[in-house]
């Protein structure tokens, strides 16, 4: 990678940031109180980046844009990226599958690890936790299957109890990086598309 190769790529991002990240920001705190009110803004920032280059409307930027995503995107390093991006979308997920799960399947549980780890003034610790009280592990499989279900229980509570002591921002956040990454996938592929491998184009204003 050349210097100049960097610098385009430093702009761009500087660029992006620049513009999203406040109009993210004002969306949230205008638009909807919660993070989930900013949802789509990736795709609808991706399209409107596409429909101006096309239009050939931003100029030096558009250019340098168009150049990088076709020499990115289409190689190896796009391949990578697509990847990760799955990776992501499926940690993220299983995140909000697992609080889900603490919320419904085991909340009774959860209810009772709350106050012991986290209420004030109980003066409890985990070994106070009477175990006939506890419903344990959901088992709907043979026994030898049983540490699949105990680090289900494990995991559920434990993200239920995150969530809980968030007063719920965790799973907002959780939701809205989860539903990103999938913008980032569609994002990825669309611009594979879109910018297809060809000659370097000039970016010289």
């Amino acid at each position: 990678m050349d210097k100049c190769d960097l610098k385009e790529k430093l702009a761009i991002l500087a660029i992006t940031t620049g513009i999203f990240l406040p109009v993210r920001v004002l969306f949230a705190s205008y638009v909807s109180e919660h993070w989930l009110g900013s949802l789509g803004l990736g795709t609808a920032f991706g399209l409107f980046f596409v429909i101006m280059i096309k239009k050939k409307q931003l100029g030096w930027f558009g250019r340098i844009f168009e150049k990088q995503m076709r020499k990115t995107l289409s190689g190896k390093t796009g391949k990578y990226l697509f990847v990760f991006l799955i990776i992501f979308a499926t940690y993220f997920g299983t995140s909000l599958y697992l609080i889900d799960r603490g919320n419904t399947f085991y909340e009774s549980d959860k209810e009772i690890f709350y106050i012991v780890i986290l209420e004030k003034g109980t003066n409890l610790t985990i070994s106070d936790i009477p175990i006939e009280q506890l419903n344990g592990p959901i088992r709907t499989a043979a026994p030898e299957f049983s540490w699949i279900y105990n680090i289900d229980y494990a995991m559920s509570i434990a993200f239920a109890i995150m969530d809980e002591s968030t007063n719920g921002w965790l799973g907002h956040f959780i939701f809205v990086v989860f539903v990103e990454q999938l913008e980032g996938i569609g994002l990825v592929w669309f611009y594979r598309k879109t910018f297809k491998k060809t000659a370097p184009l000039p970016v010289n204003s």
